[in-house]
Parts: structure tokens; sequence; C-alpha cells
């Protein structure tokens, strides 16, 4: 039927697919409702490039941790733009406007199919290419989702989607390391891991200013907790690292992860990172008070919300976006951007810049993303879910505080970041605008 790309991982059999794998969903006429069903078998990072029936297209996974770029015009596609072009052409091409514009040596990022090169554009999470026509349409979702009328129970499918994919990185030949900070997100997924706390690493970062928060709160809960904790160094990458860390991206991040990536490489080749990374679609993140089911929002209100400067090909690129979409309502649209430009543009786009550690994100599953867009609004407003995971599975996690160390103390790492980058202001300003 077609190629596995990446790391999938077979959520109902608990294991990471190596090798032939038949898919648990009947290969019917219709090719892409196939696709679809296979898709929602798997978590993992990966993309899925259909050879049947005499189709060619490449599906990504939920969110597109496998990048894809393609160039229509030349027939080519590939995972970034320093895979597609050679030297010269990538710097003849390399479009200097847009990456100063959107600050993308800095917080910046190219969201809407965007990317550094002039005709290279990046597939985005839900949408295909045919290979054929080299056209792009989208897949997912076909109608607007329906709130759920039971949370409860979507609460318990997130926490046993989460367990297979943990249960299926144990199960395999590197150890599981989770990442642990004083966030939200990764606290829920410690509650997740619970029964396998012995064969699980938690992994922190550790340094001053914007990393002391998660420094001392990982520390705390670690001892309290009895955890296997592994504090890393935070370790700066010369300047030749972080260039080679953006170039291997076609030049789309260029933010902290830039310089700060070489903290990671002592479990390089020995783990698999377990991160959080996913959650804020169930905590309403590009939503704003007073906003409705028919707010209008247009392309840029959308460009002040992902916090970037307004652009011509930006608001043009942010626009066929929106005509792409299904009948939904306005928050809806916001929950689906946040996941598309944001987990798809900006974290899955640096899936090349780093090769050192394989990431895995449990939250990013089909399944696991449907249900998080269909939580109520008042669920999402709340940051519910991940206080629902942690009272039903290990309540005693609630008792330290999220990304605080007292309000003094958090001013001054505030101040810190400002300081080290006053871009972080902007970036507030233009939010508080929309």
């Amino acid at each position: 039927m077609g190629i596995l790309l990446g790391f999938p991982i077979d959520l109902n059999g608990r294991r990471m697919i190596r090798g032939a794998w038949q898919a648990p969903v009947r290969a019917e006429a219709d090719l892409d409702a196939f696709s679809q069903g296979m898709l929602r078998s798997l978590g993992g990072r990966f993309l899925w490039i259909q050879t049947a029936g005499g189709e060619h297209r490449i599906y990504p996974d939920c969110s597109a941790q496998v990048t894809c770029v393609y160039d229509p015009a030349a027939g080519m596609a590939g995972s970034t733009a320093h895979a597609l072009l050679d030297e010269g052409e990538y710097d003849h091409r390399f479009d200097r406007a847009s990456f100063d514009r959107l600050g993308i040596d800095g917080e910046g990022w190219f969201p809407a199919g965007l990317t550094a090169h002039h005709g290279i554009h990046r597939l985005l999470p839900s949408h295909c290419l045919d290979l054929n026509t080299w056209q792009v349409r989208r897949f997912w979702p076909e109608s607007r989702l329906r709130v759920v009328l039971d949370p409860s129970a979507a609460v318990d499918e997130i926490i046993d989607i989460i367990r297979r994919q943990l249960e299926a990185v144990i199960a395999g030949p590197k150890r599981l390391a989770l990442a642990l900070t004083a966030g939200r997100e990764t606290r829920m997924l410690l509650a997740c891991a619970r029964p396998y706390l012995n064969d699980v690493d938690f992994i922190t970062v550790s340094g001053g200013d914007r990393h002391e928060i998660d420094t001392v709160m990982a520390r705390r809960i670690a001892r309290d907790m009895g955890l296997n904790h592994v504090g890393l160094p935070r370790a700066v990458a010369t300047d030749a690292q972080r260039q080679e860390f953006i170039r291997r991206g076609g030049h789309c991040n260029a933010d902290s992860n830039s310089r700060y990536h070489p903290s990671i490489w002592p479990i390089g080749q020995s783990h698999i990172l377990i991160g959080g990374v996913g959650g804020e679609v169930a905590r309403a993140f590009f939503w704003r008070n007073g906003d409705t089911e028919n707010s209008p929002v247009s392309p840029q209100v959308m460009a002040h919300r992902f916090g970037l400067p307004v652009t011509a090909p930006l608001l043009e690129a942010i626009g066929r976006w929106q005509e792409g979409l299904p009948a939904m309502d306005t928050r809806e649209m916001l929950d689906l951007a946040y996941l598309e430009h944001r987990d798809g543009a900006w974290y899955a786009a640096q899936f090349c810049c780093d090769p050192t550690l394989l990431r895995i994100a449990p939250l990013l599953t089909v399944r696991v993303v449907e249900l998080m867009m269909q939580l109520p609004p008042s669920w999402k407003l709340t940051d519910r879910l991940g206080h629902a995971i942690i009272e039903k599975l290990w309540p005693e996690l609630e008792r330290y505080p999220y990304n605080s160390l007292g309000r003094w103390k958090d001013m001054m790492v505030k101040m810190q970041r400002v300081i080290a980058d006053p871009r972080i202001v902007l970036k507030k300003l233009r939010k508080v605008r929309s």
C-alpha cells in the first residue's frame, strides 16, 4: 500500500513499528478513507507515502512531525530546503526579507505553509500532497467536531492512548526519557507514567534565568516522589553549531532551541524523549476574552494571535488556509490553527535541526487531538484536562505550583528573559492588540 517513513507506533500492538506492518483497517476502494483510518491507528512521528491504486500521495501524521516541503514547479519533495537544494541554489532562493521581518532569528517562525525559500512550501498537518499533480488539499477535519457529552470518558481514552505509547517505547531498544519541568503537560504525562516509574528517567535541562523555575520544581517533585531524575546542565551551542541547526531546518526556526540544543546530547543515543507538546490545543491557547462561536477572525487578527508581524505574504497564506477550512465555529478554528501553524510549523518543523535525539509527543495523535478539540469550552478555559488526569491518577502532584517559584522570583526571571531578548515584549504586545 505504501511506506511509513519515520518512527510510527502501532497503538493496538503497543510497539514501535520496524519492518513490514499490516494496518488494522481494510483497504477499500476509497484510498483516502483507508489512509485516514490507518493514521488513526498510529502514534509517534511519521509520514505515510501512499503508492496503491496508481495514486502517489504524502500524508503527514496529525502534526506533520516528520517534515515535508515541496517545490511544485520542480516536482520535488523532501524533508527541508536543505535537502532539496544544493548550496548555491539554497542561498540564491533564500527569502532574507521574510526571515528578517518575521523575526526568525529570535522567536518567530513560518506558519501557513510558508518557508524561508522562494517557491518551496511546507506540507501542513491535516493536508496531503498529491505527487501526481503537486496539489495540496485538506483531508481532516471534514466537518466541525461536536463537543463531547462525557468529558470523563474522553479523559480515560486520552490516558489509555498516552500509556500505549509509553509502553511501546519502554518495550523498544532505548530507554524512555520523560521531560520533567514546572509546566502543565509534563506533569500530566508524569501522572500517566506512574505505573512505569522504574522504566523511566525524568529529564530536566538545568540552568539559570528561564530554566531556573523548571530546575527547582523538577528537583522538588523528583525528590518527594522518588523519581529517577537526570539533570542535564544547559549547554550553549557554538556559533557554528547554531548555524548548522538553523540550516538543517531550512532557516525556518532559530529560537532558543538553536542556542541550547547541545544540552540533550548526553542522552541522544541512549534514550527516546517523551514531551508534552500539543497539550495547548486543550487549553484555548489562541482564544481571547470575548471570543464567541461567530467572532470574526481575519488573517490580520490571526497573525496577531500568532504574535508575528503582519506581512503581505503572511496575510495571503493565512487567507488561503482559511478558505480551505470546512464549516466550523471560530474557537474550533483557533484550536486547529494552533495544531497546524504552531505545533506543525514551529515545533515539528525543527525535526531535522538536531538529529541526535528522537522526540515523541504522545498527545499528538489523531484521536487525542480530536478529543482535545472536542472538550467543552469551560474545560479549555480552565485547563481542566491536565487537572482531571492528575486528580485521577496522582492527585499529590497538584500541590506543586505550575511555572512559578513565587511572585518576586518569577518577576526576576521574566526581567532576565526580556533583557536577553527584548523582542519578547513586542510579541506579547501583538497578542494583546488582537
